[in-house]
């Protein structure tokens, strides 16, 4: 065969491979189409489980701990400001494979400031911490990356007196042994810790009980107040950073005990009594008694065989010239009573008699 005739017959060939390839890429599209997506399902899934491969994932206001407290406060520091609202605006990117993209959540770094770092008083610089996590990746950013804070010197002032203080008025017919005599409390002294500027202002907590809040009945009387802390000014401090312990445990309430008892009052002017009369020439002009009345608390069996106080009635005034003042002494009808006061004061005025001068003359 001449090769006039192989040339020809070769292009021939070619000319019908070309038309079979056009025929089956113009007839069959739909068996490329499946191929095709056949291929990205196969690609995505060996994407989605390369560990090497991430994508960047961004959480806003995401929740920062504060660790080390106990620590700083063991070396000497607290933190006074800066921690609120610096932590309430934080956001973080970080690094997901693939495959755990959708699953991730912020909390699964850790994000934190160590306030053991805490190594002076002032201004302060501490660094958004963050733990790398095997299965979600790393952050690779947080805004902001730092927290400014101010500190000031840790210190525990101890053996701090609580007083109770009765507000209000007590139930009429009943009365509550706080009011004449310190209750007991349980603990009796406190220690309050904090920063120096607010802690060594503390002179004395107290607890308030409105008498409302009692059960006006014969007998004990367990009660819990809640602490209040006071500087040498009377005022008030209320602040969170004060803590206040006893024996090493936070405490912020008191236990109170106390007595209820039923009252009788009696009138003091309607027992006091004058005996003898004054010099010649001199009168009584007044008689004034202090206090008017007096309250006896004491059992109801106590109160029930009571028609008088037990106190010096009579007052001698026997060949007087001149006001005088006398001290008597009540005494108690049992030995748990309690008086509103034990002693009357008697004032006697005893001043010149112009009126009989007068008639003499």
């Amino acid at each position: 065969m001449s090769k006039t005739s192989f040339a020809t017959r070769a292009g021939e060939v070619g000319k019908k491979i070309v038309m079979a390839l056009k025929h089956v890429f113009f007839h069959n599209g739909w068996v490329k189409l499946i191929a095709l997506l056949i291929s990205l399902v196969l690609w995505a899934g060996l994407i989605s489980q390369d560990e090497s491969l991430t994508r960047d994932k961004t959480w806003q206001n995401v929740s920062v701990s504060v660790t080390g407290e106990e620590t700083m406060k063991r070396n000497g520091y607290i933190v006074v400001d800066g921690l609120g609202d610096a932590l309430s605006s934080v956001s973080v990117t970080a690094a997901v494979p693939q495959k755990q993209y959708d699953a991730a959540e912020a909390s699964a770094y850790n994000l934190r400031v160590d306030l053991s770092k805490v190594s002076g008083i002032g201004s302060q610089d501490l660094k958004i911490l963050s733990t790398a996590n095997a299965t979600y990746g790393k952050v690779t950013s947080t805004t902001p990356s730092s927290v400014t804070v101010e500190v000031d010197e840790y210190m525990v002032r101890q053996r701090i007196p609580i007083s109770v203080t009765i507000g209000g008025e007590y139930q009429n017919g009943w009365y509550y042994q706080w009011y004449l005599s310190n209750p007991t409390v349980d603990p009796k002294l406190i220690a309050v810790s904090g920063p120096r500027s607010l802690a060594q202002s503390i002179s004395i907590a107290r607890v308030f009980i409105d008498p409302e809040d009692l059960e006006w009945a014969e007998g004990t009387l367990l009660t819990t107040g809640e602490i209040k802390l006071y500087n040498r000014a009377g005022e008030e401090v209320n602040s969170p950073l004060l803590g206040i312990t006893s024996e090493g445990t936070t405490i912020d309430t008191v236990l109170i005990e106390g007595t209820v008892m039923p009252t009788k009052a009696f009138y003091i002017n309607e027992l006091i009594e004058l005996q003898g009369e004054p010099a010649k020439g001199y009168k009584v002009v007044s008689t004034k008694v202090s206090p008017e009345i007096i309250t006896v608390a004491a059992r109801n069996e106590v109160l029930e065989q009571m028609n008088e106080l037990a106190l010096e009635r009579m007052v001698n005034i026997q060949d007087l010239s001149e006001s005088i003042v006398f001290q008597i002494k009540v005494q108690k009808p049992s030995e748990d009573a309690v008086l509103s006061n034990d002693t009357v004061t008697v004032t006697i005025d005893i001043a010149p008699d112009t009126d009989a001068a007068g008639g003499g003359a």
